[in-house]
């Protein structure tokens, strides 16, 4: 059976997203495996994160929609001027913003961030997956969201969830 991460790849891969623009480590490798596995969307590796937000966000302009992703604490701050650029110039991007696991939130865990907080300014659709069974309606609807409003969506995915297997 396929894990989370391999659930959302098809979702993104149904959606057309051909890209993902990002810096492979910890809390993204799951994902970062389930791009390879698949074999149809590319991991585009960027040497910071904020490069990757920007290609996203050139990609989304030219191609409609497209999508980046970071890790905790750094990974998220450095997002965070190409989300903004998404969001100013109104085109359609899913951010995958994964983080400590959530066992660890509110413990003040190495490089913890909270990525509800801190794009809420510059998002229409900002939700945590905090139970496997929530993956395939938030990221359809943060995809949606995404798409109809020609705005930035993002997903907390923390750390341990990309390895868990979906219960539906």
């Amino acid at each position: 059976m396929k894990n989370v991460a391999h659930q959302i790849v098809g979702i993104l891969k149904d959606a057309g997203i051909k890209r993902i623009y990002a810096v492979t480590g910890d809390s993204l490798n799951f994902f970062n495996e389930a791009v390879h596995e698949d074999g149809t969307m590319q991991w585009i590796h960027v040497r910071h994160e904020e490069v990757g937000a920007f290609a996203a966000t050139a990609e989304a302009d030219l191609h409609g929609i497209a999508c980046c992703a970071g890790s905790s604490g750094p990974g998220h701050v450095h997002l965070i001027n190409g989300v903004y650029e998404a969001h100013k110039t109104r085109v359609p991007m899913l951010v995958i913003a994964s983080t400590c696991a959530t066992y660890e939130f509110g413990t003040d865990y190495f490089q913890e961030t909270n990525p509800i907080k801190l794009f809420d300014d510059c998002s229409c659709y900002n939700q945590m997956i905090t139970r496997p069974e929530q993956v395939q309606r938030m990221v359809q609807n943060a995809l949606q969201q995404a798409i109809s409003k020609r705005d930035v969506a993002v997903i907390g995915l923390p750390g341990m969830f990309p390895k868990w297997k979906p219960s539906i």
